[in-house]
């Protein structure tokens, strides 16, 4: 297992920063686009989709790169191009432009994920969930910074504002490369691959982690999407709606800095199974109680969803520390596609039935992963001849 300086979490951190910035502002620039390139809603739907996959579908590819050539330079190359490419959506001429410029530039974050995950991850082996804590924590921060950065520029510069991206991901991109790019030849310490829970590394285990961020996946995508739908059910106005996506986006962050550092003591497939098996009372209490509860039971959902967010990436890794690169990508890029094919299904749930019935059904992904959790620890205790 590769091992990196400590003081590279903090760089990798600022760079998933980075990323996020310029990769979470294109709802702010549809209704631009709109006026500028006659865009209907099934053509931004169109753009959405393409913008999931590059950025989801190829993650394992570039983590097996990431394995062979080493992380750092796919890091520093990948935040450099996010910024230039994406920072060009607003100036592009036609509708083909749009979706060929936001499917080259997601492919940044594709590469970016893998790479910083083993390098956020390795610097400490006894602490690397408090570690991709850190790492998932710089995401987050990115991703509610850049429709405020970019919405602020296109009122200087109109569509162009999204050239605002490109100085600050080049900047990083420099600096990531002044302090990462001195670490080439990075240390490899045998005995790392034998700590953790699953150390000796086996494929059902890996494959049983994928199944449990499928699972939740499937919950977040759904809850996330039909939850201003939901509060606007309820007799609230959009607003509200949105006000509770937010309390739902803010406490996922901070559960993602309370779970890593609590699997690194109570150990990582008991917090997973935990924030997961309390997906489901969590999610039937939210339909069955009234508005105001309603409001704190979405916190702590995305409290549980947060939690699990950097346990799944090191719980991958121990899982194959063969290919940590590969690990990362099959964990962070593939479930959000089947996710959304579970949120898809449940959608078709709210059409013949009820939203309420729709929400209900979530009940089954937060049981179906703790399941898929607690199959991993037996897997795991197997593998390692213990408990």
């Amino acid at each position: 297992m590769a091992s990196y300086p400590n003081r590279s979490l903090l760089l990798v951190a600022l760079g998933h920063l980075t990323i996020e910035l310029c990769n979470n502002f294109l709802p702010v620039v549809y209704p631009v686009l709109d006026g500028t390139l006659g865009l209907n809603y099934t053509q931004i739907g169109m753009v959405a989709l393409v913008a999931g996959m590059g950025s989801s579908l190829v993650q394992p590819l570039f983590g097996y790169l990431s394995d062979r050539w080493g992380p750092q330079w796919i890091i520093i190359l990948s935040v450099a191009w996010i910024g230039v490419v994406m920072g060009l959506v607003g100036t592009v001429w036609s509708y083909p432009a749009l979706v060929l410029t936001v499917g080259l530039g997601t492919l940044g974050s594709a590469a970016f994920h893998p790479s910083g995950a083993i390098m956020a991850s390795t610097g400490d082996g006894a602490r690397r969930g408090a570690a991709v804590s850190v790492f998932s924590v710089g995401g987050s921060v990115g991703a509610a910074l850049s429709p405020l950065w970019v919405s602020t520029g296109m009122r200087w510069l109109g569509s162009r504002g999204t050239l605002v991206v490109i100085p600050i991901s080049l900047l990083v991109a420099l600096l990531l490369y002044r302090r990462l790019g001195r670490v080439t030849r990075p240390v490899y310490d045998q005995s790392a691959t034998n700590q953790g829970e699953g150390g000796s590394g086996t494929l059902v285990g890996l494959t049983l982690i994928i199944m449990a961020v499928v699972f939740r996946m499937w919950f977040q995508v759904t809850f996330t999407t039909y939850l201003p739908a939901w509060v606007q059910g309820q007799g609230r106005s959009l607003a509200a709606g949105g006000e509770a996506l937010s309390v739902f986006l803010a406490l996922s962050g901070v559960g993602s800095l309370i779970g890593g550092p609590l699997s690194d003591r109570v150990g990582r497939w008991r917090v997973l199974a935990l924030s997961l098996g309390l997906l489901g009372p969590a999610v039937w209490l939210f339909v069955v109680l009234p508005y105001p509860i309603q409001v704190v039971l979405t916190g702590v959902m995305g409290m549980l969803i947060g939690a699990s967010f950097p346990v799944t990436i090191v719980m991958a890794q121990e899982a194959w520390p063969h290919g940590l690169g590969m690990a990362s990508g099959l964990v962070m890029g593939l479930p959000w596609v089947a996710g959304g094919v579970g949120a898809s299904l449940t959608g078709l749930a709210a059409d013949h039935l009820s939203l309420q019935a729709a929400f209900l059904s979530l009940v089954v992904p937060g049981v179906l992963g703790a399941v898929c959790s607690l199959a991993y620890a037996g897997v795991r205790g197997r593998a390692i001849g213990g408990a």
